[in-house]
């Protein structure tokens, strides 16, 4: 009896070829290992190395303190002015945001790499279960094809797994998975991360920092200023050195024509401001306030960040569980079937074949679950994916 059929010759060759390919791949090139997604790089990844460098580079400068230019002027009737100057400050309020920059730079690269390889496992993941379903249908299909049996049901399942699995190749090769799956689901660490490394305790940390640093400057305001300076100069230049309590600085100043006489020069100035405008006094007040809310907030952020970060463990943890079991489940499966193939076993090698891919595609679903609960827990923390040893 013929078989009915829903695809069109062309498409039913289409689909046919992919099968074949699939097949012919595992024996032509290197076939697809979850191992493979831990050397994805994500296609920005360089550019945000480079802001990451940049930002270092901001945060060594303000760690140094040094800043200068050199101007150079020509005016009308060939009168030229040329003049340089050097200084050096401390400002611990910049240097801290210029350090938190830098954190969440080279945070932002490290996230991207996570992010790309947990997208590379899920495309792995998603080529493992579409495998299976298509080697399912297939001897489904097959299978009520020699009894004799028109199954629509089992001929448009087929048709479906194949278009899956072609849709799943293209993605999986996007990450660089090439062949068909060749491995099953692996296992990754869950390291351990200080508490004051995690990104949440950080930025609590930082916030209270920068509200110290905040108020600090307000009171700033109202203290006196006590500038000095020393310099000596002629009609070739000038050399001056200036000095302020409100930061300490150093200047060199070369200027042509000079104004100096020849002669040294000091002085001092001493200045006390006095602001009438109230909302001087009421930023004090606010900052203080915005301080203590910092204080509490970080004097909790201990338990709450241990807390969260347990959370994401343990729901890591269980889902490794599960996983482990299915793992198990499989190589039991596959080694009755073996038995089974070599003659020594007692159960159906055919119906072990269903048993296999059926307990494949409830592995992956188990296998893209932990995956995601795994990822959770290292963008907590901030950490990279590594393998177990062993890895299943």
């Amino acid at each position: 009896m013929r078989h009915p059929t829903r695809l069109t010759a062309p498409l039913s060759l289409a689909l046919a070829f992919v099968l074949v390919a699939a097949v012919a791949l595992g024996g032509r090139a290197r076939a697809a290992a979850p191992e493979d997604a831990l050397g994805y790089l994500p296609p920005d990844h360089d550019l945000l190395v480079e802001q990451a460098l940049l930002a270092r580079i901001d945060y060594v400068a303000a760690q140094v303190g040094v800043s200068g230019q050199l101007k150079a002027k020509v005016q009308q009737g060939g009168v030229y002015t040329a003049s340089g100057s050097l200084g050096w400050s401390y400002a611990p309020e910049q240097l801290l945001s210029r350090k938190q920059a830098l954190e969440n730079a080279e945070r932002a690269v490290r996230r991207s790499l996570r992010r790309g390889v947990f997208d590379a496992l899920a495309a792995y993941a998603e080529l493992y279960k579409s495998y299976a379903r298509l080697q399912l249908s297939q001897r489904l299909r097959d299978r009520a094809r020699a009894a004799g049996e028109a199954d629509p049901k089992a001929e448009i399942d087929h048709e479906e797994a194949l278009v899956q699995f072609e849709l799943a190749q293209q993605e999986a090769a996007a990450y660089g998975l090439q062949g068909p799956p060749a491995a099953a689901p692996v296992l990754f660490q869950l390291p351990e991360v200080p508490l004051e490394d995690v990104p949440d305790y950080r930025r609590d940390l930082y916030a209270l920092q920068r509200a110290r640093f905040k108020l600090r400057r307000l009171w700033t305001g109202f203290a006196p200023d006590l500038s000095v300076w020393a310099g000596v100069g002629n009609d070739g230049g000038r050399f001056q050195v200036s000095a302020s309590s409100r930061g300490p600085s150093t200047q060199l100043v070369v200027k042509t024509p000079g104004s100096g006489n020849g002669s040294w020069e000091y002085g001092f100035e001493l200045a006390l401001t006095v602001p009438l405008d109230a909302t001087a006094y009421t930023a004090v007040r606010r900052a203080q306030l915005e301080l203590q809310q910092r204080s509490e907030r970080f004097a909790q952020a201990r338990s709450r960040v241990e807390t969260k970060r347990e959370r994401y463990r343990q729901s890591a943890a269980f889902a490794e569980r599960r996983v482990r079991l299915a793992l198990e489940e499989l190589r039991s499966v596959e080694e009755k079937l073996a038995a089974a193939r070599s003659g020594s076993g007692e159960a159906s090698a055919d119906e072990l074949d269903l048993q296999l891919y059926e307990l494949q595609i409830r592995l992956a679903d188990l296998w893209t679950g932990y995956l995601r609960k795994v990822y959770n827990y290292l963008d907590y923390v901030d950490a990279a994916w590594e393998l177990q040893s062993p890895a299943r």
